[in-house]
């Protein structure tokens, strides 16, 4: 059977259903994961943004506080996915529609309908804009609606720095059109306040022959609160204004206007009496055929000619998410060529993974390493040969990606990588828990009744990749490798060993030294600092380090605790035909 294919690949990992409904910049498509058959929805970006850094500079930095960003109102956001052949962005399926579909359908809303839906998307927009991601472009394709009442946000950031007005042109605030002025949480307030005048009157509060026409009536025509109820002008009104300074200063401030007005007008019980109305507005529409598409007004830019068709897909990529789809998903946020390195949960690039990260790194040359450290080094080669196997704990947090907490087993295999049971748990893609099992180079992932697997390696992703960090962060090697690499080393009362460690030279550890290069390239730090206590035996009871950037905000804090060293059963594969 042909595979589907847009513009002459997919994502890989995936395979295509249909089209959904489009938003800003691209083609969507309904997607099964491979591994798991999770339904997600995949945005396949119009390929002429491939060319701009700007554009995806500032994709990946939204894609790392989207990753994170877990709420109610806003679609969760997986993977950003970069390849030579496109860009695509793997995020939630929501089974629903777009509100716009809502609105050519049913007209007008109804004021508790509305209501309704500008609190869900005041929401979702308060949790973005707590995370510093402002939408920019907000309309009501971009508001889906699901069957139980809820609104999801979804879009954020994608339309081109300068282009906000042109692709939104009915919801553009004023200061959008030719002005100048940046996206910003005022913006957005705006946007939202048009989407809600739509779905109060099933008009749109500036209308026109041409996109120039409709600037103009949004910079310059009153405020239209003739056909509004009385009691929800003054929303209208406030979140309309020409000038920024005169609109409410977050959405937390608009929705508390929107508590008052609606129990003013409508009693404490409004909320639950629009989402049930609304709910009522879905079955509804999901029941008739959907409208044809309305024509752009004129001077729009042509919609992305992104071609789906039958073939055979190609590409890099990662892959899906949820723990029903965890086996595969990572938020490409470095944009390194040839693959990424994983340095903080499912907000960071993914890790190279090292030959035999579990034993002693080989070292980086003597005369580089300071003699007590090398010496210790030494010692700990040998205490953790006797017992090859502990119970750990690793933790990761920073500035640049979400948190992670690992806990298990390894047992260590001679002249291989070592085995792990553990728990895996991060943000984003892998903020669920997941019990797994890690031989060799594959990662068995329990996903319901039976247990998935999935390879884990240098471009692995989500659950792969963060048990690729874990068992870097809790290898022997890395241990023994800082201590060869570091150039300052002492101990202190506590019988705690400090030391610090060039990143350069860290680079250069086999196995590992990409990851030490990718974590001085996304903190700016010149140098690791970490903390090491051994047991009385010789062996690791916990490593700390840290990587700080000449902006005290960028680091990233990495910690991993040992206990019960000793001889452990050999950990096996799970039988997956179960």
């Amino acid at each position: 059977m042909a595979r589907i294919v847009v513009d002459g690949w997919t994502v890989p990992g995936f395979t295509h259903v249909q089209e959904l409904d489009g938003g800003t910049g691209g083609r969507v498509m309904l997607a099964l994961d491979d591994l798991t058959q999770t339904k997600v929805a995949i945005k396949y970006l119009d390929p002429r943004l491939d060319g701009d850094e700007a554009y995806l500079s500032r994709l990946r930095g939204f894609a790392r506080s989207l990753s994170q960003l877990e709420d109610p109102n806003v679609v969760d956001f997986y993977e950003l996915v970069e390849s030579p052949e496109g860009t695509a962005i793997v995020m939630e399926r929501v089974e629903g529609f777009g509100l716009r579909r809502l609105i050519a359908t049913q007209g007008s809303t109804g004021p508790l309908a509305a209501l309704a839906i500008l609190s869900g998307t005041l929401l979702g927009l308060a949790a973005a804009h707590s995370k510093g991601v402002v939408h920019g472009a907000l309309r009501p394709s971009e508001i889906l609606l699901d069957d139980d009442g809820n609104c999801r946000l979804t879009d954020f950031g994608l339309a081109p720095a300068g282009t906000e007005a042109q692709a939104a042109p009915a919801y553009a605030a004023p200061e959008l059109w030719g002005g100048g002025a940046p996206p910003s949480v005022g913006t957005d307030l705006y946007a939202a306040t048009a989407i809600f005048y739509e779905c109060l009157t099933g008009t749109q509060p500036y209308t026109g022959r041409n996109q120039a026409a409709i600037g103009k009536a949004h910079r310059e025509a009153p405020v239209p609160v003739e056909a509004i109820p009385g009691p929800l002008r003054g929303l209208i009104t406030a979140g309309l204004a020409k000038d920024p300074a005169d609109r409410p200063t977050s959405a937390a401030d608009l929705l508390g206007a929107v508590e008052d007005a609606a129990v003013d007008a409508y009693g404490p019980s409004w909320l639950a009496q629009g989402r049930s109305r609304l709910i009522e507005l879905t079955a509804d529409t999901a029941q008739k055929p959907e409208p044809a598409r309305p024509k752009a007004p004129k001077g729009r830019a042509p919609a992305a000619k992104t071609a789906v068709s039958s073939g055979t897909g190609g590409g890099k990529g990662g892959k899906g998410k949820v723990l029903a789809a965890a086996l595969a998903v990572l938020v490409v946020a470095g944009g390194v060529t040839g693959g990424v390195l994983f340095l903080g949960g499912s907000g960071d690039p993914a890790p190279p993974e090292p030959a035999n990260s579990g034993t002693p790194s080989p070292a980086v040359p003597a005369a580089q390493a300071d003699p007590a450290a090398a010496a210790l080094a030494q010692r700990v080669t040998q205490a953790t040969a006797q017992v090859p196997g502990a119970s750990f704990s690793y933790k990761q947090t920073g500035c640049c990606g979400g948190q992670a907490n690992v806990r298990g087993l390894f047992v260590q295999v001679p002249n291989g990588s070592p085995s792990y049971n553990m728990t895996l748990a991060g943000s984003g893609a892998t903020r669920r828990s997941a019990k797994t099992v890690l031989v060799g180079d594959v990662l068995y992932l329990r996903a319901g009744k039976k247990w998935q697997q999935a390879p884990v390696g240098g471009q692995a992703a989500g659950y792969p990749g963060l048990a690729a960090r874990a068992r870097w962060a809790s290898g022997v090697g890395t241990v023994t490798g800082l201590l060869q690499a570091s150039d300052s080393f002492s101990k202190d009362e506590k019988q705690v060993h400090w030391g610090t460690a060039p990143i350069d030279r860290l680079a250069q550890l086999p196995g590992v030294g990409a990851l030490y290069a990718e974590l001085g390239r996304t903190t700016g730090a010149q140098r690791v600092k970490f903390a090491l206590k051994i047991d009385r035996a010789g062996r690791p009871a916990h490593l700390w380090f840290r990587a700080e950037g000449p902006d005290k905000k960028r680091a990233q804090v990495i910690s991993t605790t040992y206990s019960g060293w000793g001889r452990k059963p050999a950990i096996t594969a799970p039988d997956t035909t179960r």
